[in-house]
């Protein structure tokens, strides 16, 4: 009969050497904490959006954010004459903006069945839907920020592209350099020079779809078209089809951590089973809401 690789072996569990068990790892929470921040760090972009703020305390952040009207002090620079004194410039004062911290979490359980046996599963399996889980959260809130930023700020951060997918059934001979996907990194950089701010947009944050649009378009040379135009871009399935994010880099605002990601494990004995629980506490501050653009029509037909 051939073996079962999901089931319990029959024998007792060895080991060998420093092998780390089951039982060790529900011993030691901080080795489950570094088994599920590596997991959650797979494909990570939120800290491409935002800077690294550290840490803080008191379940929330307050902020200064740019506005337009910040975007030149409200007395311009005017030439000073040898033995002049400079002109004060001043700039008017924005109310403060307030950002809640926010938790993300989950709990599974190992049973001492699975634990006594030494299966390897137990925590793998679930503690990968956890970790998948938390990253998604996180996510989720970053570009649920984004968005909410780009709604208060308007039309000046909103753009509207050229189709991605149009473009991979253009025919040849109607192809033209206005429906060339390309001209969305030109339209943003437009408007780049257009605010006037020495914003470079650097990174795109896509649906999967319009990254598999792009790919198929410039076929094996889509690597290269990007490094041309000095961008990147990443897919998400957590970005709205035919949209994408357009960032500065690390330059939109912050994520500060009242709690960084912590993992903690209790026994229960009525049920026999060890629960494995995991959480992180995160805040997203938009610092310049000029720094992120929002790119729709992507995936226009007509």
């Amino acid at each position: 009969m051939a073996d079962n690789p999901t089931s319990y072996p029959l024998g007792a569990p060895t080991v060998s050497g420093t092998a780390i068990t089951v039982d060790l790892m529900l011993k030691e929470p901080t080795r489950i904490n570094r088994y599920l921040s590596d997991l959650t760090l797979k494909k990570y972009f939120a800290d491409r959006i935002f800077a690294n703020g550290g840490a803080l305390t008191g379940g929330a952040v307050v902020y200064s954010q740019l506005t337009k009207n910040d975007l030149f002090p409200d007395r311009d620079v005017q030439n000073v004459e040898p033995g002049g004194e400079f002109p004060i410039v001043t700039s008017s004062r924005q109310a403060p903006k307030v950002a809640q911290v926010e938790k993300f979490g989950g709990k599974f359980f190992v049973t001492d069945e699975a634990r006594d046996r030494n299966d390897p599963l137990a925590i793998q399996q679930e503690g990968t839907k956890l970790a998948n889980a938390i990253q998604r959260g996180i996510h989720k809130r970053a570009l649920a920020t984004l968005e909410a930023s780009i709604t208060d700020t308007g039309a000046d951060v909103q753009v509207t592209g050229v189709s991605f997918k149009k473009a991979t059934t253009t025919k040849s001979v109607d192809k033209t350099a206005a429906t060339d996907p390309t001209a969305n990194f030109s339209a943003v950089e437009l408007k780049a020079e257009q605010l006037e701010l020495g914003i470079d947009y650097n990174l795109w944050i896509v649906n999967p779809q319009e990254m598999s649009n792009f790919q198929m378009f410039y076929g094996e040379n889509w690597k290269n078209v990007l490094a041309n135009w000095n961008v990147d871009m990443i897919p998400s399935n957590i970005v709205t089809a035919g949209s994408a994010y357009v960032v500065a880099e690390r330059q939109v605002g912050q994520m500060l951590l009242e709690k960084p990601l912590s993992t903690e494990t209790w026994r229960e004995e009525a049920t026999e089973r060890t629960w494995v629980q995991s959480s992180v506490r995160p805040v997203f501050a938009v610092t310049n809401p000029y720094s992120v653009l929002k790119v729709t029509g992507l995936d226009a037909t007509a």
